[in-house]
Parts: structure tokens; C-alpha cells; sequence
């Protein structure tokens, strides 16, 4: 049908208003996967006009405390009525890339974000007899269930956004944008009911344990502390009965020297009560290190002459000296170097090269003896 540019004005509007009254709206998921039917009115040009929503909606009869709870729907079907679909054939109505918004209310309270509505072009048509129906897609947001309270779920009102033409004079169409406003006519239906049941208990799998000794600089690694059902587990390390680390392993550090090191685990899982449990793994011992082989001796052993010790590196240590005559200390020679007196003469010189560092062992070295000559 042709019109003149003020009738095909107020087709468009009309139009637009039938397209928020007709989007098919997907259904949310229900414990009892039954159609239902949600009836609208739409405030646009010409209105109210009767709309309605129908779905089938899945959901759980029963979820833990905690535990997000998924909606899913088949069979979304948004119908328009008789006065929206025939304005749609008197004004040969097109219609495209139409979306809509519903707020999802869980027991009367909408959540902060709305499901919200898609359909195929394709499938935007005015039928030439009998009312429109478009078949659509529903997403919907996570419904949480921290609270423990029953769910009880149903759709508020629809906002859609769409592309409306009609035709021209002189033949040809143009899409203009067009929002339509559906309220919920009547008491909404309940499109999902799903008991909240209590937090449920983790039951423990595998015991908690550490691998490894409790040594200065040997790293111990957690395992064990899990579930059933499968939950995450964190792991924290005490030392001194104060946290130390967190993490599947731990390196003993210098500072743990004589304390007692403990694991704990915490396994959690949504809609279950948190686990804990810990265990001693025991008193930090000082750790060891090795000395590549024995400090050498440069220099003449001779009278008058002067030796020279040269240690072995080993990182992170604090190394001192003792040189020794005949095995026994030299009084004041603590240095790398030692001067031969006459009073050396005969007798055999060696060093001994002390290794320190914190929370380790002392390691003491000496070295191969040289006689001292005139």
C-alpha cells in the first residue's frame, strides 16, 4: 500500500509499536520445563496494544546456597495481537535488527542486569492472515543464591529496539529506529522455581602432607588436602604460627632456623561449606653446604718468605682464616697471608679456611701442610 508522507508517518510509528508488542522473548530456565505465557501491553501510537511472551524455561529444581543458577529456554515465541498486526499490513511493514531488554525479577526484585532478547531477520514478517509471531532467543544473566532464600523467577517488561520501514510513494521503503515500551499486563507468571538448599560439605580425598625436610634451603612442596566433590585448594605455610607463604611449595629460609614449620590448606568450592586442615611438617634444622675441595698454599716456604692461603668460592658465605704450625694456631694469624718467621723453620705450615653463612652449618677446611726451610 502507497501513502502520503503524513499517513506513512503515523504507519511508522505504528509500526514500531507493534514491533515491541510482538518480539518473541526467550524463555528463562524453570524447575518445571513447562510453557508459559507472559502478557504485555504496548504504549505506542495507536495503543495500549496486547502482546504477549510464551517459553519453555529450564532450570534445576534444587541448587546449593551459592551456587549461580543458569536459565535456558526453548520454544520463544513473541506474538502480537490483532491490532498490531493488522497496522502491520494496512502500512506493508518491514522490520529489522530488533533486540529487546527484560528485567529478570527474582522474588519481586529485578536484577541489576536484564535478560535480553534477539531474533532473526528472517524470521521480522507480517503474515497475510492471522497475528505475527516471532520466534527469538532469550540470554540471561546469572542468578545468584547467596542470600539461601527459594527462587522464584518471572519477566518484567519488555523494551525493544528495532528498524521499522513502511512503504513509500512512488514505491521503495526507508528504516527509521523506533523504540516500543511493553509493560507486563496482568500478574506475571512464575517462569522458574528452584528450591535453595544449604551449603554442602566437602568430604576430604586425599590427606594433607608435605614433601620434604624442614632444613635451611630445601624446599618443601604441598600436596594432598583435596575433595570430594572436586574443590580448589590454596595453600598457606606457617612458621612460628605466623603465615610465611603461600603456594604449593616453600623454600626454608634462614630465618625459620629452630622454629616449627606447619602446612595449611583451605579447599572451597561454591555452594559448599569451606574445608580447612593443617599439619606439622616439624623444626627447622640448619641446612649444609660443600666446599669444593681444600684451600691451596702459593709461596716459598722459606724464611723471611711470605705464604699465601687462596679458598675455595662457595656463594652466600663468610669466609675467615687460621693459619696453623705444626697443627696447632698460630697466635694472631687470622689473615690471607702469613710471613715466615725463623721460629718456623722446620716445622710444617697449613691453613685452615672457616665457611659461615646464616642458618647453615659451619664447614671448616684446611689445607695441605708445607715445611718450612731456611
Amino acid at each position: 500500500m502507497t501513502m502520503t508522507p503524513t499517513r506513512r508517518g503515523a504507519g511508522l510509528i505504528a509500526a514500531g509499536a507493534l514491533v515491541a508488542g510482538t518480539l518473541g522473548l526467550a524463555a528463562a530456565p524453570a524447575a518445571n520445563a513447562a510453557e508459559t505465557t507472559t502478557d504485555y501491553s504496548c504504549d505506542y501510537t495507536g495503543g495500549p496494544h496486547a502482546s504477549s511472551l510464551s517459553a519453555d524455561v529450564q532450570a534445576p529444581a534444587t541448587i546449593l546456597t551459592g551456587q549461580p543458577l543458569t536459565l535456558t529456554a526453548t520454544g520463544v515465541e513473541y506474538a502480537w495481537g490483532a491490532t498490531w498486526t493488522q497496522a502491520g499490513r494496512d502500512y506493508s511493514m518491514k522490520y529489522k535488527d530488533v533486540t529487546a531488554t527484560v528485567p529478570v525479577l527474582v522474588n519481586g526484585v529485578a536484577l541489576a542486569q536484564p535478560a535480553k532478547l534477539t531474533f532473526n531477520n528472517a524470521d521480522l514478517v507480517v503474515p497475510a492472515a492471522g497475528n505475527m509471531t516471532w520466534p527469538g532467543k532469550i540470554a540471561f544473566p546469572a542468578i545468584p543464591t547467596t542470600s539461601g532464600a527459594d527462587v522464584n523467577v518471572t519477566f518484567g517488561k519488555v523494551d525493544f529496539d528495532m528498524q521499522v520501514a513502511l512503504s513509500l510513494v512512488g514505491g521503495g521503503n526507508i528504516f527509521i529506529p523506533a523504540k516500543v515500551p511493553c509493560a507486563v499486563s496482568g500478574t506475571a507468571p512464575t517462569v522458574a522455581s528452584v528450591d535453595v538448599l544449604p551449603p554442602g560439605n566437602l568430604a576430604a580425598a586425599a590427606p594433607l602432607r608435605a614433601v620434604g625436610k624442614p632444613v635451611v634451603g630445601q624446599r618443601l612442596s604441598a600436596v594432598g588436602g583435596t575433595t570430594t566433590p572436586a574443590s580448589t585448594v590454596a595453600y598457606t605455610w606457617l612458621v612460628g604460627g605466623k603465615a610465611a607463604g603461600a603456594g604449593s611449595a616453600y623454600v626454608v629460609k634462614p630465618a625459620d632456623l629452630g622454629k616449627t614449620i606447619a602446612l595449611s590448606a583451605k579447599a572451597t568450592k561454591v555452594g559448599y561449606n569451606p574445608k580447612a586442615s593443617t599439619v606439622t611438617v616439624g623444626k627447622v634444622a640448619a641446612g649444609s653446604f660443600v666446599v669444593p675441595g681444600k684451600p691451596a698454599i702459593s709461596g716459598k716456604a722459606k724464611v723471611g718468605k711470605t705464604l699465601k692461603a687462596k679458598a675455595k668460592s662457595v656463594a652466600g658465605t663468610r669466609v675467615t682464616y687460621q693459619w696453623l704450625k705444626n697443627g696447632k694456631a698460630i697466635k694472631g694469624a687470622k689473615s690471607s697471608k702469613l710471613k715466615l718467621k725463623k721460629s718456623f723453620k722446620g716445622k710444617k705450615v697449613s691453613v685452615k679456611v672457616t665457611y659461615t653463612r646464616a642458618g647453615y652449618k659451619t664447614v671448616a677446611v684446611t689445607s695441605a701442610a708445607k715445611k718450612v726451610k731456611k
